[in-house]
């Protein structure tokens, strides 16, 4: 099973608000390593491979700073092919005494957080294979346990981190609501099951049994509003997904749905708006 290929639905882009482009564009370009497709004064596109987009930032005028308190992105994660491609960016990070917000251990997968200029959360890990994933039922078993970094350390390659590998993808993404039963539907109709609760704090939901391609947390943004159009914060994200799918989608969705350019949008319950 490919969780990040059809017919499997998964996130594939991601729109963001930022207050200096130049800055940003530095972060993503310069330390992160992803590739720059396209630069204009207010906006600018980056890729993995060189060629398909999968984040936008974008400077919009008199732009205010992030609010954590509304509803939007709790953190972006990047999805490297290897262990070894985890060892590279950490070992990066230590090197060049670049600040890092921690590393953990989730039993599905072993991950490395960050942020970028504006305070947008960042994760880059990397899967265990789903065969060492342990379910209960239809729930998957994850937790948060200190990284082994020395073990981890010992799969960096000669090489060394020269940015995204070309077939890193966006795992999953992470939002904050302002209820999670209030969304929960929404994001079943989009097409994603439950695959582990944490009662009213956090939810998290997948495809075909990823351990999660969208999680959902109320930790800091409990009655929450949204972002509005000049402040920081998450613009929109998309799902890719098969057409038949996407017709489903927007006939169970029905009126929430507008068409732009060729895509469906739609808000969910937090007012976040969802691309497909």
């Amino acid at each position: 099973m490919t969780y990040h290929k059809l017919p499997t639905k998964y996130i594939d882009q991601i729109s963001l608000n930022v207050t200096d482009i130049e800055r940003s564009v530095m972060f993503y370009r310069d330390v992160l390593g992803m590739n720059l497709l396209s630069h204009t004064i207010q906006r600018a596109v980056f890729s993995f491979e060189g060629e398909t987009p999968v984040l936008t930032i974008v400077q919009p005028d008199d732009v205010k700073t992030l609010d954590r308190g509304k509803t939007g992105l709790f953190h972006i994660a990047y999805l490297v092919p290897s262990r070894s491609d985890l060892a590279d960016v950490v070992y990066y990070f230590w090197k060049n005494q670049l600040p890092v917000q921690g590393a953990s251990d989730h039993y599905v997968s072993e991950a490395f957080y960050l942020s970028d200029p504006d305070g947008y959360g960042i994760e880059i890990y990397r899967d265990r294979e789903p065969n060492e994933w342990k379910w209960n039922g239809e729930h998957v078993e994850m937790a948060t346990v200190p990284l082994d970094i020395e073990d981890l350390l010992k799969e960096r390659s000669e090489e060394g981190w020269t940015g995204f590998p070309k077939d890193s993808t966006i795992g999953h993404i992470h939002l904050q609501v302002h209820d999670l039963q209030a969304v929960k539907p929404f994001y079943e109709t989009l097409g994603f099951d439950v695959v582990a609760n944490y009662g009213a704090q956090a939810l998290f939901m997948a495809d075909q049994y990823y351990h999660h391609h969208i999680g959902l947390n109320t930790w800091g943004s409990r009655n929450g509003e949204p972002k509005h159009d000049d402040e920081v914060g998450l613009n929109w994200y998309s799902v890719k997904m098969t057409e038949q799918d996407r017709e489903q989608v927007k006939e169970n969705l029905e009126r929430q749905v507008q068409e732009q350019n060729g895509q469906y949008i739609a808000k969910d319950p937090a007012g976040i708006e969802v691309r497909f």
